[in-house]
């Protein structure tokens, strides 16, 4: 499961569990979620059925080198289900699963929840993603531009960089 802000500054955040064979093609479900703290000292904990999988609070995030102290993002955000795999990041248990391939991925349904503290909402005031989205169409209707560069608009500016407001 990932936690993605997509644009031209992409970040992920993903946690990896095994999972059980007989969860694909419809033949059993189970349930997915993660709570989620924005912030400086926020975190991230990763659920599959009533059992925490992962955790990453925002030490991992922290300062490192010449990269300064990212936090939790409080931007809207995008969650992606899919069936991605990659020994670069984890093996990968092929026991039992290459007999299942290809397989279809079943969602009964997602349940999203926001804490009431606060804005709820997609558009906070202070990240105002429903006018940018709609000022950047190519960018985020076209799934064929995967890279901003394609998309033709500017890079946008920021205040480390470009020292603007």
């Amino acid at each position: 499961m990932n936690a993605y802000r997509g644009g031209p500054f992409q970040e992920a955040l993903s946690g990896v569990t095994n999972l059980n064979n007989t969860w694909y093609d419809g033949v059993a479900y189970q349930k997915y979620g993660f709570d989620y703290v924005p912030g400086a000292q926020g975190e991230i904990v990763w659920n599959v059925g009533d059992d925490t999988t992962w955790k990453l609070d925002a030490r991992a995030v922290g300062p490192n080198g010449n990269i300064g102290q990212r936090v939790i993002p409080e931007e809207p955000m995008t969650m992606i289900f899919n069936f991605g795999m990659s020994n670069t990041f984890t093996h990968i248990n092929f026991t039992g699963l290459a007999a299942l391939l290809p397989a279809t991925m079943r969602i009964d349904y997602i349940r999203i929840y926001q804490d009431g503290d606060g804005y709820i909402g997609c558009d906070p005031p202070d990240y105002p993603t429903t006018d940018y989205i709609a000022q950047h169409p190519k960018a985020y209707l076209n799934r064929e531009k995967v890279k901003w560069a394609d998309t033709g608009y500017e890079w946008p500016k920021n205040t480390l960089v470009d020292g603007c407001t």
